[in-house]
């Protein structure tokens, strides 16, 4: 099976998976010589990455897991990572447990306004914080 990704590259899973297992080893991989195919990669790599770990309930701690990953290997620096992931942020009210945990006023607020507490909380209008999760096209 071949992803499909920069406008005609394709890349097999088996490269894919190697890429990934060179990452972690600290090991460094070729890239085509040109900043857009870096970039794609650098995306692609940054999405298997972050869905193979626990993003749902850690969106953040899994960014900083990731991150970190890829500066240790040394391939690509936190400049081009964290615009990778801005480029994929995106603000949610579908708040993770990790998001919750470190806004305990919103915990409480949801918890009012579950199925044992509708009436109180029925009728407010209130803006309401944003947490920023990450979202990736899934490579197989």
């Amino acid at each position: 099976m071949q992803a499909k990704f920069n406008r005609g590259v394709n890349i097999t899973q088996y490269d894919l998976n190697e890429i990934i297992r060179k990452v972690k080893d600290r090991e460094p991989f070729q890239l085509k010589d040109n900043e857009r195919s870096r970039v794609w990669s650098l995306r692609v790599i940054i999405s298997k990455l972050y869905y193979s770990l626990d993003y749902e309930n850690e969106p953040q701690a899994t960014r900083q897991k990731v991150t970190q990953l890829l500066l240790y290997h040394g391939q690509f620096s936190k400049e081009e990572i964290d615009e990778i992931f801005e480029l994929s942020a995106k603000e949610t009210t579908e708040y993770s447990m990790e998001f919750l945990k470190q806004h305990p006023e919103i915990a409480q607020a949801e918890a009012l306004k579950s199925k044992e507490f509708p009436d109180e909380v029925e009728g407010k209008e209130e803006e309401r914080i944003k947490e920023i999760k990450y979202i990736f096209p899934h490579y197989r």
